[in-house]
């Protein structure tokens, strides 16, 4: 909220943002005025039931409509603990009474006291006509529910096998486990797993625009959150190659405000939240019972599109509602390219049911290690969708982190050295990702690829394997993989050649230079300093267009935001150097020398080469500066 409000230059009521304000409004109206028009139906039924009990018609009303708020926050209470009225009644609506809760008592209440007066109007006004109509029409629609729908299981041609890439936000390599991911466990146990994974940047919109490139940031541009996308040249990216070769190209997220990957990358389709300021704004301002209970379902979606589905409104978030979304929204049938991204185990961390509440800096770890909990298990729901859809009867998958995520322990930070050198600065980067090049934790990821049914024989697995690969090598693998030649050249290589028994390629790969870097940072934002100051302060950078409502970042803060970042190339699995921004403000970067991985050793020449691929690479000579020690 405070992004839109400090970035909105134009009068509300002239932009997107208020349009798409007031049909939220509207639709929040005609909500409520119809639960307030079934109460008084209700109450005409009753009135005309029971004559006798001489009740006026206020006095019914008055009835139903507690009766109906009383059901409204039990339900709420109980299905969004976390909402502002549901948060305080939620001990209450998870007791029980002789095993019973609160909200089936309730229910079972409401439902005899409706069936009873339905009961007594239509015996008591001898309605056969009107029961053997009411009757009919109860038969056409349970009829309607099982009429005839096109079969949209996949059926893709022989040796065509669909590609899906499914992404998890901010999953550290080191959370993956039988205990925390036992779905993803178990795919990774019959997949070609990558241990020595990273990516380019840790955000997810630059990480996702590399993935479906093959190119680095800094060749497409797409090197921050949030860039004009006049800014953006991702040439053709891998759903548009794969279209010309008949397939159909899909994408689907469940949160949107940094990350604006859409259609306009070369998909069919896109199943994603409204992407924009309303977006920011409505999200927050979405939590009454009423529009609780109905926002997870095909009404919500079309009522209210800026929250269904939405991990951005993690108050309502049904992480089943997104799988819904994937499994049923797109049409599986024929070849089929999709890519998903889960983002639960994004900050904060916290879903409609999740057991915790928001983090504060002591709780993180073990708020991430639910979401991480509850990702795995959709997930694992989510590759049940696909199998019933036919898609795993003939496919590529790969599996991949677009980032890991720093929760502020330890080890979660490889280095004593850290740029401004006070407290404050190094608790922050130790949190989060994109906030330090120190981190790995922050940017390795979990990289994984299976083939299922038909394609099985076109990736031999299991296999592990440690060369040093990168994000950037998705898009030409998948290439490699369903021997399609690319339409441009690629920064990224395909993992392919390693897979052959005792590749010659190894050594090659064991001498690549990788690259990783940070992203704009707010100095101070931290989980456990979410202010409203450092907000304002953050969305100074921002800018709201009135006719898109797309938040994008001010050109003319571009220059001052790269200048404060860190960048670092990384040799094989040995050797990193690190540029920081100087500590005289003056826009220099110092170079920073360390080892990594286990075992690490320094060759002749490698810092030569560290130096020269890192100028190539960010246009960065900076000065050298004595390696300290690593922990």
């Amino acid at each position: 909220m405070h992004i839109v409000r400090t970035a909105l230059t134009d009068p509300l009521w002239h932009t997107r943002l208020g349009l798409n304000i007031a049909l939220f409004i509207a639709a929040t109206l005609a909500l409520h005025l119809t639960f307030g028009s079934l109460c008084w139906l209700l109450a005409l039924l009753a009135g005309k039931g029971f004559p006798a009990a001489r009740d006026s018609r206020k006095q019914w009303i008055l009835a139903w409509f507690l009766l109906g708020i009383l059901w409204l926050m039990t339900a709420n209470a109980t299905y969004f603990p976390h909402s502002s009225l549901g948060e305080p009644y939620h001990t209450i609506a998870a007791s029980r009474l002789l095993g019973i809760t609160p909200l089936v008592l309730v229910t079972t209440c409401a439902l005899i006291a409706i069936g009873v007066v339905v009961l007594r109007v239509l015996f008591r006004f001898s309605w056969r006509g009107t029961t053997g109509g009411i009757a009919g029409t109860m038969l056409l629609l349970a009829a309607s529910g099982f009429a005839w729908k096109a079969d949209s299981r996949n059926v893709s041609r022989p040796g065509t096998p669909n590609v899906v890439i499914l992404g998890i936000d901010s999953l550290r390599t080191d959370v993956v486990n039988a205990d925390n991911t036992p779905n993803l466990q178990e795919f990774m146990a019959s997949a070609v797993r990558l241990t020595d994974a990273i990516t380019p940047l840790a955000r997810t919109y630059p990480a996702w625009v590399s993935i479906l490139t093959g190119r680095h940031p800094h060749t497409t541009g797409a090197y921050m959150n949030l860039l004009p996308p006049g800014m953006i040249h991702a040439g053709t990216p891998l759903p548009q190659m794969l279209r010309k070769h008949g397939y159909r190209a899909y994408y689907a997220i469940d949160e949107t405000r940094f990350s604006n990957i859409d259609a306009s990358f070369g998909f069919d389709r896109a199943a994603t939240p409204a992407i924009g300021g309303s977006d920011f704004v409505l999200a927050w301002f979405a939590d009454t019972p009423l529009l609780n209970l109905i926002v997870n379902t095909p009404l919500g979606r079309f009522l209210f599109p800026h929250v269904h589905g939405n991990r951005a409104a993690h108050v309502t978030y049904d992480p089943d509602s997104f799988v819904r979304r994937v499994e049923h929204e797109f049409d599986y049938r024929g070849a089929t390219f999709l890519a998903v991204h889960l983002t639960l185990p994004h900050w904060p961390f916290t879903w409609a049911t999740s057991a915790g509440s928001e983090p504060n800096g002591e709780n993180t770890t073990a708020l991430y290690l639910d979401a991480v909990r509850r990702a795995d298990r959709q997930f694992g729901d989510l590759m049940a969708a696909l199998r019933r859809q036919g898609v795993l009867d003939n496919a590529l998958v790969v599996v991949l982190s677009d980032h890991g995520e720093a929760l502020g322990q330890p080890g979660d930070l490889l280095h004593d050295f850290l740029p401004g050198g006070n407290d404050k600065t190094n608790d922050f980067q130790k949190w989060g990702h994109g906030s330090s090049v120190f981190s790995p934790h922050q940017y390795r990821v979990v990289l994984g690829m299976r083939a299922f049914g038909v394609a099985s024989v076109m990736v031999p697995a299991p296999l592990v394997v440690d060369a040093p690969v990168s994000l950037i090598d998705v898009a030409p693998t998948v290439l490699d993989v369903l021997h399609l030649a690319p339409e441009e050249s690629f920064d990224g290589r395909s993992i392919l050649p390693l897979l052959r028994p005792a590749a010659a390629e190894y050594l090659e790969f064991s001498e690549r230079i990788r690259f990783t870097e940070s992203e704009y940072n707010p100095q101070g934002f931290t989980p456990a300093n979410m202010t409203p100051s450092v907000l304002a302060a953050a969305a100074k950078v921002y800018h709201l267009d009135s006719e898109s409502d797309r938040i994008t970042v001010r050109t003319d803060v571009i220059d001052h935001v790269m200048s404060s970042r860190q960048y670092a190339a990384l040799l094989g699995d040995r050797l990193m150097v690190a540029a920081i921004p100087g500590t005289e403000g003056d826009g220099r970067h110092e170079l920073v020398y360390m080892p990594i991985g286990q075992g690490a050793f320094e060759k002749p020449g490698d810092r030569a080469r560290l130096r020269e691929a890192l100028q190539q690479r960010f246009g960065i000579a900076g000065t050298d500066r004595a390696a300290q020690a690593a922990k």
